[in-house]
């Protein structure tokens, strides 16, 4: 059983929480609770919202519903470690999205994945699941005949102030340890700026985040500027670029508008994460799914019984939903099986 940190599963910005209404479904690794009345929400009708987004609630699978998935996704992924063609599954899911967005032209893209081998937040998070779908995307990408350069930032700061993400201590070392196959002789691997782009025809940047006292941003603002004026694709893989209260002005309040339009121009080219109940990682409830081109599917944890269990879309977005919107749609959808 996988055991995760306290801290929050959701933040205002990027996380959904799910509402206690429904207690009729556990982990991956407990039995199910039988569904009561008395903690559904029979007592508590759902409330109302106005949404400016179309949305598209289906009871079940049986009811015709239909979603852009190639394949169901995979289940029990709170089992750690992950079986290893669950985590095949999700390199190909991951590039499928990047991929139908560099041939778009897109030239600023996001991928990211957080299933609990690639969470940082979970005790749980391996660095070697990481560079594994790393090395699935950027073999992808030369296989075309690209020149494609793997980044991982360099340490931020000077003399004693100088450091780098505990996440992303070692990586260089074991990138240089990695075979990259037969397109190898197309793989280089380098830090953050511009003068790393003349040398490359794409980039893949392994999730780039600010650390206390500096931002990456400046850094990520050049090269995206001269790799987008050379037209050559840059993907950040699970970034993390939300601003950490520093000393001296660093990510203030000053600044953070444009800070936040910079983050902005990266499109979303494939984004998968779970959803769990409140501020805990267990049980999940269910995911988010979106790949580049398609709508933003939400899914429902179902248990069909003893260690049997699948994702049923629930809910179709044509944007990012909000908290509240994935909350309502979970509460539509639970609202149809308690009537059936």
């Amino acid at each position: 059983m996988m055991h995760a940190q306290t801290a929050p599963a959701y933040s205002s910005t990027r996380q959904a929480a799910v509402p206690p209404a429904a207690r009729s479904s556990a982990g991956a690794h407990h039995p199910a609770r039988p569904f009561s009345s008395a903690t559904g929400i029979a007592h508590r009708p759902p409330r109302q919202r106005r949404s400016t987004q179309r949305l598209c609630v289906r009871a079940s699978a049986a009811e015709g519903t239909s979603s852009s998935l190639a394949a169901p996704i995979p289940t029990r992924l709170n089992t750690i470690p992950h079986e290893r063609s669950t985590r095949q599954y999700f390199y190909r899911d991951a590039v499928s999205g990047v991929l139908s967005a560099v041939a778009a032209g897109e030239t600023r893209m996001v991928a990211r994945c957080t299933i609990p081998e690639l969470n940082t937040e979970f005790d749980v998070y391996r660095i070697g699941t990481l560079l594994e779908m790393v090395r699935e995307l950027a073999t992808a990408l030369a296989a075309d005949g690209r020149t494609v350069k793997v980044c991982v930032q360099q340490a931020l700061g000077q003399g004693v102030f100088q450091g780098m993400p505990l996440s992303l201590n070692g990586v260089m070392r074991i990138m240089n340890q990695m075979d990259w196959g037969e397109v190898k002789d197309r793989i280089q691997l380098g830090n953050l700026g511009a003068a790393e782009v003349d040398s490359a025809d794409a980039f893949v940047l392994i999730s780039p985040q600010n650390i206390v006292g500096h931002s990456v941003l400046p850094l990520l603002g050049e090269m995206a500027e001269a790799a987008g004026a050379a037209g050559k694709p840059m993907i950040l893989i699970n970034p993390k670029l939300g601003d950490i209260q520093s000393a001296g002005g660093v990510m203030s309040v000053r600044g953070r508008q444009d800070r936040l339009d910079f983050t902005s121009t990266f499109v979303t080219a494939y984004h998968f994460r779970l959803l769990y109940k409140g501020v805990m990682m267990h049980p999940i409830m269910g995911a988010l799914r979106h790949t580049y081109g398609g709508p933003w599917e939400v899914f429902r944890r179902v248990e069909l019984g003893p260690g049997k269990e699948e994702y049923q879309l629930i809910a179709s977005f044509e944007s990012e939903p909000k908290s509240p919107q994935i909350t309502d749609a979970f509460r539509a959808a639970w609202a149809k099986a308690a009537s059936c």
